[in-house]
């Protein structure tokens, strides 16, 4: 097997492990808290502030990395997985509704954003060293991880308990770490090049030399509000239609696996399309699908509307990594894929606030039917920041 096929697989195993503990820390958040006693405001209010943290540490790191010879993104992962694993310590020493608890959650999601702010940072580098990784592929693997994840989780927590979560997010924590020593090793030296490009600016004054790129970002948050309302809550969603927990977490594998093929087939099916196109469709894609979740009757109902999680979720996903990386100078790549990451995490931060608010007040389908008019609202000012050019400063 040649280096480049060997750190291609490797790069899958770090997305497999991430996408598997993101399944714990985010997918099934709502699922432990609410059977911890939590309600949807407060367990909202703890998504929020997890989210946010994590959208606001990772691009801090980023630009950390960015700027500093001595800070990479090989080094801080180690270090984030350690936080990531005292949190689980704690959620599993103090399995009941408290301030501990909700502490350690909220640092739980945000450590965990930030590991694959520096997973992305990782390909960005080996990329740039000339190891070109398949980043549709390493990304259909980890989506073929969280369905598995997913389908686990749910059927050990309908017959066992939701303390069955924290104890799954410690084994994939070391997971996650054995992947990164593993993939590091056959990480290249950086070179002089790589060097001299390390002379650059902040997190806001990359935002003021990008401003087509910052409206890209405004729109992304606003689609992701709704994507986050139907996946944060779809336990909620999935009661609503009398589905159940365990149905929730097929549900949550059928929308993983329907990801995977246009993934892992990305450059074969897309390879020479223009890929600023495939980000306008995904984001018309993403107004279908929340538009046919809000419709949906019943749990049959739900899984074909999440059909179109194929080319609205999964089209942006192995898209924007690439087009990102077309678009942006390398000295400012780490910011510039967090900042794109973390666009997904404030429409979490959003949807956690406002749509658990709005789920303890009025109903589900009433929820749903804002987060189809903001999702529409979000895919045509996303649309207007994409940019068609390459190394764009617009």
């Amino acid at each position: 097997m040649s280096e480049k096929r060997i750190v291609t697989a490797l790069y899958s195993w770090v997305q497999g492990s991430f996408w598997m503990s993101f399944c714990v820390s985010v997918s099934f958040a709502a699922v432990y808290l609410q059977g911890l006693g939590y309600d949807n405001t407060t367990l909202g209010l703890i998504l929020a502030c997890g989210n946010l943290l994590g959208a606001l540490l990772g691009p801090a790191l980023s630009s950390l990395v960015d700027r500093k010879r001595t800070v990479s993104a090989a080094r801080l992962i180690p270090a984030l997985l350690f936080v990531q694993a005292l949190c689980l310590a704690l959620l599993l020493s103090f399995p009941k509704r408290c301030a501990v608890t909700a502490l350690a959650y909220v640092a739980f999601i945000a450590f965990s954003l930030s590991v694959n702010s520096m997973n992305l940072k990782l390909y960005v580098d080996f990329s740039y060293r000339g190891m070109t990784i398949n980043y549709g592929l390493t990304r259909g693997m980890g989506s073929l991880a969280f369905v598995l994840a997913s389908m686990l989780l749910g059927v050990l927590t309908e017959r066992l308990s939701v303390r069955i979560l924290p104890t799954a997010g410690l084994a994939l924590t070391l997971l996650q770490f054995t992947a990164h020593l593993c993939l590091c090793r056959h990480l290249p030296p950086e070179g002089d090049g790589e060097r001299m490009q390390r002379e650059t600016g902040s997190v806001f004054a990359f935002l003021r030399a990008h401003r087509r790129f910052v409206v890209l970002l405004a729109g992304t948050a606003l689609v992701f509000f709704a994507h986050n309302t139907v996946s944060s809550f779809l336990i909620n969603i999935t009661r609503a239609v009398g589905g159940s927990t365990e149905d929730m977490g097929y549900i949550n594998s059928f929308m993983a696996a329907v990801e995977i093929p246009v993934m892992l087939l990305f450059t074969s099916l897309f390879g020479r399309r223009r890929i600023s196109s495939l980000l306008r469709a995904a984001f018309g894609f993403f107004v279908l699908k929340t538009a046919a979740v809000a419709l949906a009757p019943s749990v049959p109902a739900l899984y074909a509307a999440f059909l179109l999680q194929a080319p609205s979720f999964a089209l942006y996903t192995a898209a924007i990594v690439p087009y990102t990386a077309q678009t942006i100078d390398y000295a400012d790549a780490a910011k510039a894929q967090s900042l794109a990451f973390s666009m997904t995490t404030l429409g979490s931060v959003l949807a956690s606030l406002i749509s658990g608010w709005l789920l303890d007040r009025v109903s589900v389908a009433a929820t749903l039917g804002i987060a189809v008019g903001v999702c529409i609202l979000g895919a045509a000012i996303a649309c207007l920041g994409v940019a068609d050019g390459r190394k764009s400063r617009e």
